[in-house]
């Protein structure tokens, strides 16, 4: 299953590239299905990446992700996921970002690709788009506004209020 996803942002590349690129690790600040996020252990194996990947506790459950492809010149960044709760029909997630300028701000591309083992690709493509899509849809709005505004989307900070979300937060402290 491949979703690709396109969107402007009213703000420059290198702001963009910041949020997604250097300051990676630190997506549980404006993406609001990300309650805490932080850098996985081990050292950086893709010259050039902030760390080796992060660790999200999410509204899915705990992820751990692994920088797959970073190249700041292109400004783009791509990662694998794995998680407790992620089905053992899901052969593997993979997400990448690319930031192009676009006049006076930039244009975003988003690709997530989930190999879904034979027959639940099957059964289960349909909802999991689905479910992939909306969580998507809100990542993009939610960055967007952070990367225009400098504050979290109302959305996030409305997340970050729930219990799991402290509960989560306070594990990590």
């Amino acid at each position: 299953m491949k979703i690709t996803r396109t969107f402007r942002i009213d703000a420059s590349p290198d702001r963009v590239w910041d949020i997604l690129g250097p300051n990676y690790v630190h997506a549980g600040d404006w993406a609001s299905s990300v309650y805490v996020s932080r850098a996985r252990d081990g050292a950086a194996t893709i010259p050039g990446a902030p760390a080796a990947g992060r660790t999200c506790e999410t509204s899915l459950g705990a992820f751990t992700e692994t920088i797959e492809a970073y190249d700041p010149a292109r400004r783009h960044v791509a990662y694998s996921a794995t998680g407790a709760k992620m089905p053992g029909f899901v052969r593997s997630l993979v997400n990448a970002w690319t930031v192009h300028p676009d006049g006076g701000g930039s244009r975003v591309e988003l690709r997530l690709a989930a190999d879904i083992a034979f027959p639940f690709n099957v059964v289960m493509g349909l909802p999991m788009k689905l479910q992939f899509g909306r969580v998507l849809r809100e990542a993009t709005e939610e960055l967007k506004h952070y990367a225009e505004t400098g504050q979290p989307h109302p959305r996030k900070r409305k997340a970050d209020g729930s219990r799991k979300a402290v509960a989560a937060r306070a594990a990590v402290a």
